[in-house]
């Protein structure tokens, strides 16, 4: 019996370690944190990207908030997507990042930071502070996608959904091909409350050009839960040649009740 027992706890704990992901070393942090502060601006964007889904972000946290006042844009919008993953942990660069939205004069990085705005703020529900800033970015913003971008992260924040589903369906109908995949993809983060966008989502796929798009289009059928978007994705399906598109095509057609 006693030899049965240790061997479960031998089992729990090997179990836990490998479910615990390992603390990293004192050199790795220092090195991430010498090249997040390179004045080489390849060298930071590099460190900043690898921080986007890391298991150090976490223990980088001032870091990563810092490099939304880099001097690269292309950094400070990395560093937006990277801080708007951490959730709870980032909600101190809210204020940043708002700055971030409203002045910077790199759109990408204003792009990212609207979204970043609207992951913290559905993490921490209690914290409104972003609404305002994304309501303006959402009405006077230059750059189409970011004004896609902030009614979608308004609509992840639960802020008024049925006026971000309606304001978003005027999109689908925009010039621009991203703009009109932006979104069709914030409709598909929204879900089912966005099923009456539907039929027109149908019809920036069958007019989008790109292979990667398509796919993120396709996404946004599925999560849209409309049956009737199949008979669209079956004969885009068998006509893609992205095979990332086609993955996507097959599991929307799934979630639908498809069989692809």
């Amino acid at each position: 019996m006693n030899r049965l027992v240790a061997c479960f706890i031998v089992f729990v704990c090997s179990a836990f370690a490998l479910a615990a992901p390992a603390e990293p070393k004192v050199e790795q942090l220092a090195k991430v944190r010498a090249d997040l502060a390179s004045p080489t601006v390849d060298v930071r964007r590099a460190a900043m990207k690898k921080l986007i889904h890391s298991d150090l972000s976490d223990h980088l946290v001032p870091e990563i908030q810092s490099g939304l006042k880099d001097a690269d844009g292309e950094v400070r919008s990395t560093a937006a997507t990277a801080v708007g993953n951490l959730g709870t942990k980032a909600e101190s660069a809210i204020p940043l990042l708002v700055a971030q939205l409203g002045k910077d004069e790199f759109k990408e990085a204003r792009e990212t930071a609207a979204r970043a705005l609207g992951r913290i703020g559905k993490a921490v529900p209690t914290n409104r502070d972003p609404v305002k800033p994304l309501k303006q970015a959402a009405a006077e913003d230059a750059d189409p996608v970011t004004r896609t971008v902030a009614l979608g992260a308004l609509a992840m924040m639960d802020e008024d959904l049925p006026g971000q589903v309606a304001a978003l369906r005027k999109y689908l109908h925009h010039e621009e091909p991203m703009v009109r995949m932006k979104a069709s993809h914030a409709l598909g983060m929204i879900g089912a409350p966005a099923k009456i966008a539907a039929p027109e989502i149908v019809e920036v796929l069958t007019k989008e050009p790109d292979g990667h798009r398509r796919g993120y289009i396709a996404r946004a059928l599925g999560n849209t839960s409309d049956p009737n978007s199949l008979p669209a994705l079956e004969k885009a399906l068998k006509a893609e040649t992205d095979t990332a598109a086609q993955g996507e095509m097959r599991s929307a057609i799934k979630k639908l009740g498809g069989k692809p």
